[in-house]
């Protein structure tokens, strides 16, 4: 028996959901989110983490028409409740949203544990990134007004963490912004072991919607906003068949997708 707390809910009952070589996911029976085990070492995530693994994820002869147009989603979830201020986006890769945001006027800086992807995207497109864990006090208080975790935040070693950080650094009427695989979606559970989005060791946590709502709140945040994405599989299992590719968007709206998205505000104690 394992002798943890889950992050999400603090229950200490566990399953096993997922194995692949020398890793295993182990869910919470009661909120669902998924942990790692064993958790890997710094120096096994060092390795993990090298130029081949962010080649493949940032390639470097994409262009500036490229990225802004595959980052537009996000700029249009975002707009709505902060169109301007200091952006801080956490696990910034290569900096292309960031490169997104400053073409909206934007102020942007990044937090990355990995210098190449930091000097990258200080290189190509003079985008401050901080090599660094996301925890409390890496970066002022109260400093910024929008503070976005794409897909980083199932990489940490303590997401709870991270979520404290992203409170002490945003000012009191800042937004955060959360986008995770969502292993309680229709996607995750068609594929099952072959969902892309298991990815270990590098995605060290897997949430379900009420885990990823459960930890916002543990952090002090409020969600105001949510978003399921659309089925990948049933899109794709639709066009296969010849129906019109507006028509399979639209059905497929009806099943959830491999993510899911959230905006949240501070709660402020009075």
């Amino acid at each position: 028996m394992m002798e943890k707390n889950c992050l999400a809910c603090g229950g200490m009952k566990f399953k096993p959901i997922y194995e692949r070589e020398k890793w295993q996911v182990m869910a919470c029976e009661d909120c669902g989110l998924g942990f790692l085990e064993p958790e890997p070492t710094c120096q096994e995530m060092a390795l993990f983490y090298d130029q081949k693994y962010f080649d493949r994820h940032y390639p470097e002869d994409v262009t500036r028409e490229k990225v802004l147009r595959e980052q537009s989603h996000r700029l249009r979830f975002i707009r709505p409740y902060k169109k301007s201020g200091r952006i801080l986006d956490v696990g910034c890769g290569k900096g292309y949203f960031l490169l997104a945001c400053r073409t909206l006027g934007y102020e942007v800086e990044g937090l990355d544990i990995s210098a190449e992807a930091a000097a990258f995207a200080g290189r190509h497109f003079q985008i401050p990134v901080q090599v660094s864990h996301a925890a409390p006090g890496v970066k002022p208080a109260a400093s910024y007004d929008l503070v976005t975790f794409w897909h980083s935040l199932e990489h940490m070693e303590d997401p709870l963490k991270a979520l404290l950080a992203a409170y002490e650094w945003l000012k009191d009427d800042g937004v955060l912004v959360v986008d995770v695989p969502n292993i309680s979606g229709y996607d995750a559970r068609h594929f099952g072991s072959d969902w892309a989005h298991w990815d270990v060791p590098f995605h060290r946590y897997h949430f379900t919607a009420r885990a990823l709502y459960l930890i916002l709140s543990s952090s002090g945040f409020r969600v105001v906003r949510k978003k399921t994405y659309l089925s990948e599989y049933v899109k794709g299992y639709l066009t296969q068949r010849k129906v019109p590719a507006v028509v399979a968007r639209f059905m497929a709206r009806f099943f959830t997708g491999s993510s899911i998205a959230v905006v949240c505000r501070k709660e402020i104690a009075k």
